[in-house]
């Protein structure tokens, strides 16, 4: 029954993810591709662009990236290109970059600070309850990249986005049922089969 309730807490405490046939999705691509040009200085034109990213540091429309994140940005371009799943290969992703927020991005203050973004995969499900070693969680899918926290046993954690190579992205709760406390990043490991329990 305890297990049971940790795992509504950890879902109700998890934001509304981008599900693959919703115009959030859409928000969510247009954000991971563009704070990773963000990071390589690209100046912003549009509203939300300006809002969102920090225009002070720019230095060009077309900046230089490291070719991983050459290669995520062409990725989140195709499936940015093909739109949300469900709709149509008509119905490719348009973001309205004439607002000047982003609801749809989860913890988009603690996404902001890593340097390759993930992609979601368009489904909700978590681990309640690690129940392995304990894992560093990095800013990029790299083990020399900045660590930002970690997961240890009892921690829940997202399983929402797509891998990148042997690196796996997380949303970590130390306390499934409280909403503080939450780290972002990327570990690398298959936590699946040490969770207490697996939802969705």
């Amino acid at each position: 029954m305890l297990r049971f309730f940790k795992c509504i807490c950890f879902l109700a405490l998890l934001p509304t993810f981008a599900s693959a046939n919703s115009a959030a999705y859409c928000e969510e691509l247009w954000f991971a591709r563009n704070a990773m040009l963000n990071d390589a200085g690209y100046c912003f034109s549009t509203p939300l662009g300006q809002s969102i990213f920090d225009n002070s540091d720019c230095t060009g429309r077309s900046p230089a990236v490291a070719p991983d994140v050459a290669s995520q940005i062409t990725f989140i371009q195709k499936l940015e290109a093909a739109g949300p799943r469900g709709v149509g290969n008509s119905q490719r992703c348009r973001v309205d970059v004439s607002q000047t927020v982003l609801d749809a991005v989860p913890y988009i203050e603690l996404r902001q600070k890593l340097t390759f973004q993930p992609v979601p995969d368009g489904a909700l499900a978590g681990c309640i309850g690690y129940q392995g070693d304990p894992l560093l969680i990095h800013v990029a899918p790299d083990m020399g990249a900045e660590i930002v926290g970690y997961i240890k046993a009892g921690y829940s954690l997202s399983l929402s986005h797509l891998p990148w190579n042997d690196w796996n992205f997380a949303i970590v709760q130390p306390d499934a049922s409280r909403d503080d406390g939450i780290m972002v990043g990327w570990y690398q490991a298959d936590v699946v089969n040490e969770c207490g329990l697996v939802a969705g």
